[in-house]
């Protein structure tokens, strides 16, 4: 708009940017069923686990990973709010709120239209507009006279996460709005991180030639998103607080959702020049109430109060108004800041009551919603400059793609809104003093895989949180070295081959840490599809990420602490080497991450975790100087070394596997998982040749990326040898987000950065700009237009590519300046 200066206040150019009028492809679906010939296997699996989903719907349950609904596609997501482990809400870049990740682990995906903004903008005494800030009409009875469907083509969205900005072009007012969103998602920031909290400035011009009143309403229901979870003893109450010069007025909605106490507060920031009105209650399913609040807010640009009490229920809502005079030509600001408060929680099973770790930075008996809202108003500013100096120096970066800085801190999200837990356990003295200290802290699978903390997951995922919070790294990995000693020796059916099992096997890696939905960290290992004691990744996953963490923190105690379970693992993935050759030996199932792709021998996947872990425990050994691990570790390797180069290497790229089938020999695209672990750990080519590793790389790029999708879907897992789709399993035709953000990492630490960017950017442009995707990035694209599992953990892998940018950039300034690195 001409003469504005609105923009200027945006602090990045950088984000994804998007209109409110954006179409994106209709023909994106969830993943249905495999192809024909894949089916038939799944057949026998398929009856066995309908048989459980059908026993806990009888229970009101949900499975943890529901496979007969899986959730449908909302092309509409933005940034959400709220800090790490203190439950979320989402946001669409239209401006709802929808995604509620209030009761701990579970999510539910309707939007509540009754959570809202509204303006009313009033010349000369007289109201000229009132319109609610969203493009969609509003359904609920009490809602229908508001004055809806803001046109499309006039709001504009930009995400840079944790921040948000969105800017309204009021029609024939001449007047803009921009609303900054922000929550204290800070790394290296173990406190404030952690708040359920969100800033929503609002910064208003007017472009007028005389001053004009403006109103902005903030509008919240009571209860959550669905009526799933039952919520009780509702009541609203209005409230003005003050607290080192800092006055706000607002709204505090109560609630004990599923047994937990929840507390909504909604507030604004009181300034010299500005009003700011409440209605306390009223009922979003009463034409009568709706019609009310809307009439009450045009008449004056203000809300009154009733003076009779309404009652309360899951339909009472709350509106908060702040009324402020904009002069000419000129820009104002009105804050709002909403809090949920959930201080104790419990889990689906009830069995232990746990206080968030929010709650440690205040005093418990005295924190109320309000106190978190006022916090947020003194420390705002504070948050801005902190995750300023985060980003800027990555955005500065003329040497990567825009859309890169984009994807990197869009792709945060997850480690917030993926489920997340952050559990104050100081007073359990059973617990490692580590976890004591920093919390306890799980994220899920994905919004559709309701599992804590998977660990053949984790293993990509994990470089985000090593790099921005690695106390909360470490803090898991303290948790499953608990886990390698424990033992449960209740069997139960695992569902692809039907046969039974124990529960938990000593020293083995547990695939997670349970369901949200039932007792996490109490009962471990939800998953049921294969007995995950039987994997061959898993063991070698705990060892590499070990390492890793090590190098990373330079925390030798961690290492010390660990090193039993290290040596317990290893004698464990010994006996998984059926044929002496040194490698584990894969057991003609899935047993491994790719969980529906059989596999069979010595493999490239395997084989090359194991050949890494081996020089990660030989390294570990040097550390701790344990010379008696080291006889142990040197000569195992080098005969990995020679088996894993005799039985899988053809002179292009290590074969799937050392079987004979008539797939043996496909390409799999994250075959150098192992070694790049190796090299993000600070290692070169001690136990993978540099020109077999080019090779490799330059192979699946041609095949698996180019050949695939020409560049534009990422890395597809398996081509054929033929140059074909390899088709043997549904995962082998998938494109998996994660494995692809890892793919381009190696290539960036071998000098092939432009065909890294090519395989990535396939990723998040066909999430954010083509299938509507954002901030649900899924665990797997396919080329017909499907996905599986939204909100998946493995995305977070892209913060390797940011680990590698770094990496490389110092071994390239080392050549240059003749230094041995």
């Amino acid at each position: 708009m001409s003469g504005s200066n609105l923009d200027k206040l945006v602090s990045t150019k950088h984000g994804w940017h998007v209109g409110f009028d954006k179409q994106f492809d209709p023909k994106w679906k969830p993943f249905g069923r495999p192809r024909a010939k894949q089916l038939v296997e799944y057949v026998p699996l398929f009856m066995r686990y309908l048989r459980i989903w059908y026993k806990l719907k009888k229970a009101k349950r949900r499975a943890h990973m529901d496979f007969i609904n899986p959730i449908p596609l909302q092309q509409i997501y933005g940034a959400p709010i709220g800090g790490l482990g203190c439950g979320t809400i989402g946001r669409g870049f239209r401006g709802e709120f929808c995604r509620y990740q209030l009761v701990p682990g579970l999510y539910e995906f309707q939007t509540v239209e009754t959570n809202t903004f509204t303006v009313c903008i009033r010349r000369r005494n007289t109201t000229s507009y009132c319109q609610v800030l969203i493009p969609n009409r509003l359904k609920k009875k009490g809602l229908r006279a508001w004055n809806a469907a803001f046109p499309a083509e006039n709001g504009r969205y930009q995400a840079l996460y944790p921040q948000s900005w969105t800017t309204y072009d009021l029609p024939a007012q001449n007047i803009r709005l921009l609303c900054k969103q922000l929550s204290p998602v800070i790394p290296h920031n173990y406190e404030d991180s952690s708040l359920p909290v969100a800033s929503f400035l609002w910064n208003i011009e007017n472009l007028n030639d005389e001053p004009v009143e403006v109103s902005l309403m903030f509008t919240w229901q009571a209860g959550s998103a669905s009526h799933e979870f039952v919520c009780r003893d509702i009541s609203h109450e209005s409230i003005k607080v003050s607290d080192d010069g800092i006055s706000a007025v607002g709204v505090s909605i109560k609630q004990v959702l599923r047994d937990m106490n929840l507390e909504y507060c909604i507030m604004g920031k009181q300034e010299s020049d500005n009003i700011i009105t409440t209605r306390t209650n009223f009922h979003v399913d009463s034409e009568t109430d709706g019609r009310d609040v809307w009439l009450d807010l045009v008449e004056d640009g203000r809300l009154t109060e009733l003076k009779t009490a309404r009652a309360t229920t899951l339909q009472s809502a709350s509106c908060v108004c702040i009324t402020t005079t904009v002069e000419p030509k000129s820009i104002k600001a009105s804050e709002f800041v909403l809090a949920w408060h959930m201080p104790e929680i419990k889990f689906g099973l009830g069995q232990k009551i746990y206080s968030k770790w929010y709650t440690r930075l205040f005093d418990k008996a005295t924190l109320t919603g309000s106190t978190l809202c006022i916090y947020t108003m003194k420390n705002r500013i504070k948050w801005e400059d902190a995750i300023a100096k985060w980003q800027q120096p990555i955005l500065d970066d003329t040497s990567t793609p825009d859309w890169y800085k984009s994807a990197l801190f869009n792709e945060t999200y997850f480690i917030a809104d993926g489920g997340t837990i952050w559990l104050d356990v100081s007073d359990d003295h059973t617990l490692p003093e580590h976890i004591r200290k920093w919390g306890r802290f799980g994220y899920l699978e994905g919004h559709e895989y309701r599992m804590v903390n998977t660990y053949d997951v984790h293993f990509y995922a994990s470089f985000a949180l090593i790099q921005l919070w690695p106390e909360l790294e470490l803090s898991i990995q303290y948790d499953f070295s608990s886990t390698i000693t424990y033992e449960k020796l209740e069997s139960r059916i695992y569902l692809f081959h039907g046969q039974a099992s124990h529960w938990k096997t000593l020293h083995s890696v547990p695939h997670d840490l349970g369901d949200p939905d039932e007792e996490p960290w109490l009962l471990i290992n939800a998953y049921i599809s294969h007995d995950t004691a039987d994997w061959k990744d898993l063991g070698l996953k705990y060892i590499l990420q070990v390492y890793r963490d090590y190098v990373y923190t330079k925390n030798k105690q961690f290492l010390t602490d660990i090193w039993k379970t290290i040596k317990f693992v290893t004698d464990r993935v010994k006996k998984q080497d059926v044929d002496g050759d040194g490698l584990v030996d894969n057991g003609g199932f899935a047993d491994q991450t790719y969980d529906a792709w059989t596999v069979l021998g010595a493999s490239a996947y395997c084989g090359g975790l194991h050949i890494a872990a081996l020089r990660a425990c030989v390294e570990m050994a040097r550390i701790l100087n344990d010379e008696n691990a080291l006889n142990e570790y040197e000569p195992w390797l080098e005969l990995a070394k020679k088996s894993y180069s005799e039985k899988l290497w053809n002179g292009k790229y290590y074969d799937y596997d050392s079987s004979t089938s008539r797939h043996h020999d496909s390409i799999m695209s994250d075959q150098l998982a192992g070694f790049w672990y190796l090299r993000l750990s600070g290692l070169k080519y001690e136990d993978f040749e540099k020109e077999r590793v080019d090779s490799v790389l330059n192979t699946v790029f041609n095949a698996n990326v180019m050949a695939f999708g020409a560049g534009k879907l990422g890395a597809v897992n398996g081509m054929t040898s033929s140059g074909r789709l390899e088709i043997v399993s549904m995962q082998s035709e998938e494109i998996w987000t994660g494995v692809t953000y890892g793919l381009s990492s190696t290539m960036i630490m071998e000098n092939l950065r432009t065909q890294a960017f090519v395989t990535s950017e396939g990723i998040y442009n066909t999430c954010y700009n083509v299938a509507g995707l954002a901030f649900q990035t899924p665990e797997a694209l396919t080329r017909e237009s499907r996905f599986r599992s939204v909100g998946y953990m493995r995305a977070l892998c892209i913060w390797s590519i940011q680990k590698a940018l770094e990496l490389s950039r110092l071994e390239n300034n080392s050549k240059s300046n003749g230094v041995d690195d």
